[in-house]
């Protein structure tokens, strides 16, 4: 059984398997700037996790609702992400 998951844009259950999984990236050096929102390929990183649907409508959704915020409990900045390398140029 595939464990399910909630995306954070258009906040419908998807199996676990059908979507991508995003954390933080690594604080630097007591860096004041947002933490960065990274695609976790490998599904390992610590830390909590967001789901999200490889779909251009449920990323647009999540940025404009602030979800990455609200997934990771505190102030990210998801503007770095390749939209590209997440949804493929299908998307």
């Amino acid at each position: 059984m595939v464990p399910v998951r909630t995306c954070i844009g258009c906040r419908r259950e998807v199996a676990q398997d059908k979507a991508i999984r995003l954390a933080l990236s690594a604080a630097r050096n007591a860096d004041p700037a947002p933490p960065l929102v990274v695609w976790d390929t490998d599904r390992a990183l610590p830390g909590r996790g967001a789901w999200l649907h490889p779909q251009r409508e449920c990323f647009e959704t999540a940025v404009k609702r602030k979800a990455f915020n609200r997934a990771f409990r505190r102030t990210v900045d998801p503007r770095t992400l390749d939209l590209h390398d997440i949804i493929g140029t299908n998307g």
